[in-house]
């Protein structure tokens, strides 16, 4: 059973949510809130798997859905967050990734799909709108390349997801260790992150360690 709630200041959605899980066995609608405090309190008393907010909760008090969401996922690491949003681009899906997010709704996207999507989260982990997420793996290769790794670097990555060393990993791709050290330097700058973990977490978020 996937039990969860949402966040949204547009009572319509909670609606529609509700009578959605309704439709489905394996879903239970938790409840709803209307603002920041309201949903903390929720999340707090509920205990859901997953959590959806509205990207633009909180904003008349400064704040965020993506603030919002850093804040639950330090609280409750095993509970999975998703934003859901009318709009979305790269930056707003890096920056929903870096705050914990394991999802990234589109409000357009039909109540129909909404069940497989939170199926796909809770058990693999993530799922994020394709086409945001082929804007942000374009952005993150300077729009020159189809990906955001080329074969050789998801190898590596594939080495750290291991727990494999330099050493270990060049053995396995017939590279030494310094041109595995360099490859990992070259994900870091592109990619703007500073542990090799988070590009394991990036590649994996987007699927593509699969």
């Amino acid at each position: 059973m996937i039990r969860f709630c949402v966040i949204d200041d547009h009572e319509v959605v909670h609606d529609g949510l509700r009578a959605m899980a309704d439709r489905e066995p394996d879903l239970e609608f938790l409840g709803g809130a209307t603002t920041v405090p309201d949903g903390e309190h929720l999340v707090e008393r509920v205990h859901p798997a997953v959590a959806i907010l509205d990207l633009r909760i909180g904003e008349r008090d400064g704040g965020n859905g993506i603030d919002l969401c850093r804040t639950l996922h330090s609280r409750y690491p095993s509970m999975s967050v998703v934003l859901f949003s009318a709009y979305g681009n790269g930056e707003l899906l890096a920056q929903a990734i870096a705050a914990g997010a394991a999802g990234y709704m589109l409000k357009e996207t039909s109540v129909g799909r909404v069940p497989g999507i939170l199926r796909e989260i809770t058990t693999s982990g993530s799922w994020f709108e394709p086409r945001i997420a082929s804007e942000l793996l374009q952005r993150r290769a300077g729009g020159s390349a189809p990906g955001a790794f080329s074969a050789q670097e998801l190898e590596i990555v594939r080495g750290i997801s291991r727990g494999e060393n330099n050493h270990e990993i060049g053995e396995q791709l017939h590279i030494s260790p310094h041109t595995v050290k360099y490859h990992i330097a070259s994900m870091l700058r592109r990619h703007e992150v500073h542990r090799r973990a988070e590009l394991v977490r990036l590649a994996s978020d987007l699927h593509l360690l699969e």
